[in-house]
């Protein structure tokens, strides 16, 4: 057999994907046949066609290659809504441009979720995948646009998606002057502390491998808390914790992150009431109460997008309106 050609069962698995709107990469993984060489022998078999038959397949396909459209759209505005949620870590806050760049590239339309395991495995390995996750950017981008088409003049309030991002960027540049202040803070109350050598003695009784400063630690746990506080809207709660536990182990946590461990308790104790008062000494600024605004800003337009791009307000929308992709 020549290269390129398909057996007769393998052409007619491909019209009838093809004819039932699926995608060519859709077609590729479910057939094994590159989609340069699906597309080829479909095309070639299309331009075989009489008229009539041409025309009623491509009739065929323009609705369901539409009912394809739809389903993408759908898909991708609950994927880009999920991901618009603020993240839990202050470790997760990128610029707009970055937080879109790295979306873009994933797999909005969640196809991977009919790969079997082994086959995803290998696919992920590939130079293949590489090529896609190009392919994934540029098709993402144009259905977001074309989601935008369909819907602006619909009561989609796009307006607030550039207020999130405006918000979120205000968010990225606070970040750093937030930690170079809680930093300070920190080593202000451990220089307070009337101990001799405190710091020292956090450092010889810390348990969990002081790979990391326990200076620095409570630091993040400051930060942890004071983002949590931002964003659950707890401004002022002691949000550092040391549960109780029956070894006598004093653990320093924030939610279910781990931060420090001490044999003593007593120890424990007092370092997750410095950090607490570092927590509650910021949440009293203006940094902080500026962050907690573009916080508030960037929840209520997720809100605002989530309650309109619902599936039950979206499908009608799409059905009524037009962009410059649309199949039919």
């Amino acid at each position: 057999m020549k290269r390129g050609e398909l057996a007769p069962e393998e052409l007619d698995k491909v019209i009838k994907l093809k004819r039932a709107g699926t995608s060519w990469l859709k077609i590729q993984h479910e057939t094994g046949i590159n989609r340069r060489t699906a597309k080829r022998a479909y095309e070639k078999w299309e331009h075989s066609q009489t008229p009539q038959e041409l025309q009623n397949a491509r009739k065929e396909v323009a609705a369901k290659a539409f009912l394809d459209h739809l389903k993408s759209l759908i898909s991708l505005a609950g994927s880009v809504v999920v991901n618009l949620s603020v993240p839990s870590s202050p470790d997760s806050m990128n610029t707009t441009e970055q937080f879109f760049s790295g979306l873009w590239y994933q797999d909005l339309l969640r196809r991977w979720i009919y790969m079997p395991s082994e086959t995803r495995e290998y696919y992920l390995m590939s130079q293949e995948h590489q090529r896609d996750m190009q392919f994934n950017f540029l098709e993402n981008e144009l259905l977001f646009k074309c989601l935008q088409d369909h819907t602006r003049g619909e009561g989609v309030p796009w307006e607030a998606l550039e207020e999130w991002k405006k918000a979120r960027d205000n968010c990225v540049k606070s970040l750093p002057k937030l930690r170079k202040e809680l930093s300070v803070g920190v080593n202000n109350f451990l220089k307070q502390e009337r101990e001799t050598n405190f710091l020292q003695r956090i450092k010889e009784e810390e348990r969990t491998g002081t790979r990391h400063n326990p200076g620095d630690q409570m630091a993040r746990a400051v930060l942890n808390a004071v983002w949590q506080g931002v964003v659950e809207d707890k401004l002022g709660q002691d949000l550092v914790r040391m549960p109780s536990r029956s070894d006598g182990q004093g653990i320093v946590r924030v939610k279910d992150e781990t931060f420090l461990i001490f044999n003593d308790a007593s120890l424990a104790e007092k370092v997750t009431h410095i950090c607490n008062q570092v927590v509650n000494n910021l949440s009293k600024g203006d940094m902080v109460k500026q962050l907690h605004s573009e916080v508030r800003i960037m929840q209520k337009a997720t809100e605002e997008l989530r309650q309109m791009l619902n599936p039950v307000r979206l499908t009608p929308m799409i059905l009524r309106t037009h962009c410059d992709l649309c199949p039919a």
